[in-house]
């Protein structure tokens, strides 16, 4: 099932490249120098052929064309004052990350064949997330049209858009609520360029956000009010 075509570098030109000097090539997310990806960048991740959908519990998932072997890892997620997030349920776009990131599954495990390289060191996030950022059911938004601005430290998205500098970052669906996902803060095809594949530097000196003059912590107040 890993047969791949030249349909690879159609994926490469129409879904990570974006920008001179910045894609996925070359950045941590390509694997085309390693022993087990067969040379490709897209392969580990994305198939143009029997992709999945769906996680086995029927959420879709973000990734077009998905590859990779699934975690199926139950996670034990941050727990705020009204104990929000102990199901340990995350988004589809989060979903992907951790089918690596949780190191429950091996790097190797795509296309249908199980592998045994494991994500080692501090990409390797294991499956207690309580002392990471709010993921999925941990960072639900209070209400399905992805206004926030009932929550006094957050900004609505909308302004977010209209921010000059700031990186519009996306929520995802979970459960018919807009979640803060793995996404929301890093693009795992480095368009950005950013380090830590992140959408937008974090010291954003000289940049605006939703209005307001920053010389620092961009990527933090995209989202919050400080």
């Amino acid at each position: 099932m890993r047969s791949f075509t030249s349909f690879a570098a159609v994926l490469v030109a129409m879904l990570f490249v974006n920008a001179a000097h910045a894609g996925i090539a070359g950045s941590a997310h390509d694997f085309s120098n390693t022993g087990w990806s067969q040379g490709q960048i897209c392969l580990p991740c994305h198939t143009p052929h029997g992709a999945t959908l769906k996680a086995a519990d029927g959420t879709p998932l973000g990734g077009p064309l998905w590859n990779h072997q699934l975690s199926t890892a139950t996670y034990t997620l941050y727990v705020d004052a009204n104990g929000v997030g102990q199901t340990g349920k995350v988004d589809g776009n989060s979903m992907l990350c951790l089918s690596c990131h949780d190191g429950t599954v091996a790097l190797d495990s795509f296309g249908g064949v199980t592998g045994n390289t494991k994500i080692s060191g501090k990409a390797n996030l294991g499956t207690d997330l309580s002392n990471d950022h709010p993921i999925g059911e941990a960072a639900v938004y209070p209400t399905t049209d992805g206004k926030v601005s009932t929550v006094p430290y957050m900004i609505d998205p909308q302004l977010r858009a209209n921010a000059t500098g700031g990186s519009i970052m996306p929520l995802q669906q979970l459960n018919g609520k807009y979640v803060v996902a793995c996404t929301s803060c890093h693009e795992p095809h480095n368009r950005k360029n950013q380090q830590h594949l992140l959408w937008v530097k974090n010291d954003g000196a000289g940049t605006t956000v939703a209005g307001t003059s920053v010389s620092g912590s961009t990527l933090c107040l995209d989202c919050h009010k400080k």
